[in-house]
């Protein structure tokens, strides 16, 4: 994994998601929802090619994994390119190809509006399971969030800017959200770059 050197006021993108089991709340300032919506599309658009910049501020009140507050905003690349944000650290054996990952994901566009995510928030969500995948190529996980996930430990947090050329460039590949709207969704901005965060709660090994 390689470190992005943060461009000038890339410092100033930490910004703090709710968190993961948090619904949304409508009590977040207009102003702040834009701000943070802002902060973390743009800082990651910024360490990656033009073409993949950020539109408007979108609506980042919706859930999110949660950044740790006191961590300093971090940025690699992964061995495919994809720029991410080390969220948290995690414990244990990282996760390899040939793995079963087990994670909680959260979609959405690189202007922050809300697709899907696996955790319990209510509408547009899941009811709180975990999604499992192998990884590598056994597996059916678009490229760019294989190659995130691959290298993470348990209890790790990454948020990523996946480039469409290694995100849905096959139809129905997964991860895909359960309903039928939000599968529609995924099809249609699956020529965008797009924001996935991700905890991996556990791997186990795959089968032979």
């Amino acid at each position: 994994r390689s470190r992005v050197a943060p461009r000038r006021g890339a410092r100033a993108a930490r910004a703090v998601s709710p968190r993961a089991d948090a619904a949304p709340t409508s009590a977040t300032p207009p102003s702040r929802r834009a701000a943070l919506g802002t902060c973390v599309a743009a800082a990651l658009a910024a360490l990656s090619p033009p073409s993949f910049a950020a539109g408007a501020a979108g609506d980042w009140s919706s859930p999110g994994l949660g950044v740790v507050p006191d961590k300093e905003a971090e940025y690699l690349r992964t061995p495919l390119g994809v720029v991410y944000e080390q969220i948290n650290d995690g414990v244990g054996e990282p996760a390899k190809p040939g793995d079963v990952a087990v994670f909680h994901w959260i979609l959405r566009r690189a202007n922050g509006y809300f697709i899907y995510g696996s955790i319990d928030c209510g509408i547009g969500c899941g009811n709180g399971d975990p999604d499992e995948f192998v990884l590598g190529p056994k597996g059916t996980l678009i490229p760019g969030l294989d190659d995130v996930l691959t290298g993470m430990r348990p209890g790790e947090k990454r948020r990523a800017l996946v480039p469409p050329e290694l995100g849905y460039v096959k139809k129905g590949a997964a991860p895909q959200p359960p309903e039928f709207g939000q599968k529609r969704q995924v099809e249609t901005h699956a020529s965008e770059p797009l924001v996935f965060e991700v905890k991996l709660i556990k791997t186990r090994p795959g089968r032979a």
